[in-house]
């Protein structure tokens, strides 16, 4: 009689030698068992000289007789849209063209191609082929493409086509109807700039402050906007540039001034004008004739010693003292400079050529000002 240990001992072995057998039976490249013992198990620890050996892919039968399981590989071959899959252990992409009596003419493409191991899961490409002229990343070749559509065709053969690129025909040509293809690799690169956003400027009435008389409420801040550019090159060549993008980053910040309107409306004055904000105003005379414009460097004095601003002008003295309130409209409505102070004089003011110059920083800005008639009033 058997022992009990060495009668489930020489069961196992038994069984590991049969599922040996026919896994060497079967094909090369076809996994037929894959077995797992609770047996075995068992007596790995009801028997101290039964050992499990090292797991490895290329074992079958160790020497104290435990069957191990090669490592399987699905493989999908696609034979000119004949589908098959098959489990494939080792070997090459030609040794499963054999054992599939698959015949490779000359104009037959295979991909990837048939020295290549079977390390992994793959598909196998087998097509007829058409050789082809691309011309493609700064050389042209002759190529066996499968037929088929043509971008298709290209990325098996190893021409790797985006969606971006351009070819010479069309993506869904077919192969047998084209002896030439070029492609031409289009690349994008987006660049972003910053751009200022100019703050507005708005004024409020206020009834505190003497008529005429500004005050800054609020200080404007420039706002920031990132603009994106997108240039497209074609071969490494720039052809067109375009804005995809703008963003605001930072929201501008109108600057606010208060204008005074205290006294507005007073009576004992020459007569009263409707102001800019819609404010009736009392004036004490009003001076007619030609109004003109003037700039000067930040920081620049006037006659009165005070540095320039926007909101002084320039009169004769004689007729309107330095100091006085003043308000100056266009006599056709056209344009206001609105509530100013009397701060400086010049040639054309002395001689009677000009009843008022109104400062501005900007050129541009005394340019569109010119030379009009306008009214002065003194407040």
């Amino acid at each position: 009689m058997i022992p009990k240990h060495n009668a489930k001992k020489t069961i196992a072995t038994a069984c590991a030698l049969a599922l040996a057998v026919l896994t060497f039976a079967a094909s090369a490249f076809s996994v037929t068992a894959i077995a797992s013992s609770s047996a075995q198990n068992e007596n790995a620890s009801a028997d101290s000289e039964f050992t499990a050996a090292e797991s490895k892919p290329d074992s079958h039968l160790s020497k104290n007789g435990l069957f191990h399981v090669l490592a399987a590989h699905e493989v999908t071959l696609d034979n000119n849209g004949e589908v098959k899959k098959l489990l494939v252990s080792e070997g090459k992409v030609s040794d499963i063209l054999k054992s599939e009596n698959i015949e490779i003419g000359d104009n037959c493409v295979v991909i990837p191609g048939e020295k290549t191991e079977i390390n992994s899961d793959v598909k196998i490409v087998v097509r007829e082929g058409k050789y082809v002229s691309v011309t493609a990343d700064g050389k042209t070749e002759k190529k066996l493409l499968p037929l088929g559509n043509v971008a298709a065709a290209l990325n098996m053969a190893g021409v790797n086509v985006s969606k971006n690129d351009l070819l010479s025909v069309s993506r869904d040509s077919k192969v047998e109807d084209i002896s030439e293809v070029t492609v031409k690799r289009v690349t994008f690169k987006d660049e972003v700039t910053t751009e200022k956003i100019e703050f507005e400027s708005v004024t409020e009435d206020s009834d505190v402050l003497e008529l005429g008389e500004k005050e800054v409420k609020t200080k404007g801040e420039n706002g920031k906007m990132e603009i994106t550019t997108r240039t497209t090159f074609v071969d490494g060549k720039k052809t067109d540039s375009e804005v995809v993008d703008k963003k605001i980053v930072k929201e501008p910040v109108s600057e606010v001034t208060l204008v005074g309107t205290k006294g507005a409306g007073s009576s004992g004055g020459a007569g009263t004008f409707t102001d800019s904000n819609g404010n009736t105003v009392a004036y004490k005379y009003v001076v007619n004739g030609s109004g003109t414009a003037y700039t000067a460097p930040a920081g620049a004095h006037m006659s009165t010693g005070a540095a320039v601003y926007e909101g002084a002008v320039a009169v004769n003295p004689n007729v309107i003292p330095y100091g006085s309130k003043v308000y100056v409209e266009a006599s056709d409505g056209s344009m206001t400079y609105g509530y100013a102070t009397a701060a400086d004089t010049g040639g054309a003011l002395m001689d009677g050529s000009a009843v008022v110059d109104c400062f501005y920083f900007s050129y541009d800005q005394c340019v569109n000002w010119g030379r009009r008639d306008v009214n002065v009033y003194v407040l």
